[in-house]
């Protein structure tokens, strides 16, 4: 998917491509248009990524936070942490400078809302399926695919 844009190449702000029937809106929260006001005109099924680490930006908080709102009004949703995102998924994590991402993602489960974590990138970056937060399913390619496939709007939250 779009990685020169997700590299950075073009200019930091919010990038919309329409793929058919499906939408991918990549949100940069460095942008000074990239507000979680941007993605209020989503429907049905939500499928939003998160491929930035908790401590980096706001941008997973700011994931999180959407995906947990979405649930609260009882729109499907799933997050779905890759690269440096799987980060986020660590349990134990405790920052008293930064928001609690964890706290949120576990907030979003509670309510009905799914977490997958692409099972590559724990891999490589070390991390066990064992050190993710409850709930978390770790998944393969092929699942993140189909599971964005099968939602009506898909959102990537990274750089």
């Amino acid at each position: 998917m779009h990685t020169h844009l997700q590299r950075g190449l073009y200019p930091k702000r919010l990038f919309r491509r329409k793929v058919k029937s499906h939408t991918f809106i990549y949100f940069d929260s460095n942008s000074a248009a990239a507000t979680p006001g941007k993605v209020s005109t989503l429907r049905k099924k939500f499928t939003f990524i998160i491929a930035t680490p908790p401590y980096d930006k706001t941008g997973a908080f700011t994931a999180a936070r959407v995906g947990l709102t979405a649930m609260m009004e009882e729109l499907p949703t799933t997050i779905i942490l890759m690269e440096d995102g799987v980060y986020c998924g660590v349990k134990g994590q405790h920052s008293t400078q930064f928001f609690q991402v964890v706290q949120v993602l576990q907030d979003f489960m509670e309510a009905g809302g799914k977490l997958l974590v692409c099972g590559l990138c724990i891999k490589e970056r070390g991390i066990g399926a064992e050190n993710l937060i409850e709930g978390a399913e770790v998944i393969d390619i092929h699942r993140l695919v189909n599971t964005m496939k099968e939602s009506d709007q898909t959102v990537f939250f990274g750089a």
